[in-house]
């Protein structure tokens, strides 16, 4: 089968695709034809070595990719809650050396859940992650309630887009940053205000915010805590070992000094979370926005793209 490797960290240009051994599943586990798959900063972040200290996490020769949307072909051993031609989506653990970036992957019966019928494959390979990192800091974290005030960074990236979308269910009113050419696109997203980050600095604003998603590590608490209510909730998505440490320090701080909050934020990549997005995705609340479908070949070039952090929605590889 044809998937996507790389034999050592590095830029882009490591990234090959590889006629490999299809794998077969065991006990528990399904054998799923990849249909599609969505590209994440998890990615790139992994292919460059950013991950290569975590104890356990395995180094190339290794596959790319962890959001796929398929059918499956084949059931390992035992009784089974999923069965063969069901349509499913899931997220790969990053750790060991499989991707989702191949024409078949092989993942345990626990780690996916059903498509529903209302969603094709390109808009649900789109939402564990992305969908997942919203959904989690906007409800479970921050808890917003209606009528809150809510500033969302990188509001037209892929946490950034769905972030708007849960915020406007929830009854917030949302205020989106983001570059001049996705104001629009942002607005159509149901943001209440638009920021252009290049020519206002949102932490200068008079209004006071509830909430402040920083899904684009654009920002700090230090810095947004100058627009947050008196017992607002900073979260930060955590863009790279810095901004785990210093939002950790800040929510020391927050907690000593006031009734502010400030949460570093850590994904749960469940299957739990995935029903939920289904269901939202299902009940039209939330809809990924595919930037483009493109190749296993192109996906070099997509995240030189993406390292750039000014993308809008998602972009998918199709199989």
């Amino acid at each position: 089968m044809r998937a996507l490797r790389y034999d050592r960290y590095g830029s882009p240009d490591v990234l090959h695709v590889a006629e490999i051994a299809e794998p077969a599943p065991a006990a528990g586990e399904a054998k799923v034809r990849v249909r599609a798959a969505s590209l994440n900063p998890l990615d790139w972040k992994i292919r460059a070595g950013h991950l290569r200290l975590i104890p356990l996490f395995r180094g190339p020769p290794r596959g790319v990719g962890s959001d796929f949307a398929g059918e499956i072909v084949g059931v390992g051993g035992g009784a089974s809650p999923r069965h063969v031609g069901e349509r499913v989506f899931g997220s790969i653990v990053p750790f060991p050396r499989d991707g989702a970036l191949a024409e078949f992957v092989v993942v345990p019966v626990d780690r996916i859940v059903p498509i529903p019928e209302s969603l094709d494959f390109e808009p649900a390979a789109a939402l564990p992650v992305a969908g997942g990192t919203a959904l989690q800091a906007l409800v479970d974290q921050a808890r917003i309630a209606a009528g809150q005030r809510v500033l969302i960074t990188g509001a037209a990236g892929g946490v950034g887009h769905f972030a708007v979308q849960i915020a406007k269910h929830l009854g917030a009113h949302v205020v989106g940053v983001c570059g001049a050419a996705n104001v629009e696109f942002v607005r159509s997203l149901g943001a209440d205000e638009v920021i252009d980050y290049a020519r206002e600095d949102f932490t200068r604003r008079d209004d006071r915010f509830d909430v402040v998603f920083d899904a684009a590590g654009a920002s700090s608490f230090a810095a947004a805590r100058q627009v947050l209510a008196d017992a607002g909730c900073y979260v930060n998505t955590g863009g790279d070992a810095a901004a785990v440490a210093s939002t950790v320090a800040a929510a020391v701080f927050a907690r000593l000094t006031s009734r502010q909050r400030a949460v570093p934020f850590a994904l749960n990549n469940s299957p739990q979370t995935w029903e939920r997005l289904a269901t939202l995705a299902h009940e039209r609340v939330l809809r990924a926005h595919v930037e483009r479908t493109i190749a296993l070949e192109d996906v070099a070039d997509a995240m030189r793209a993406m390292e750039t952090g000014h993308g809008r929605g998602k972009i998918v590889v199709r199989l």
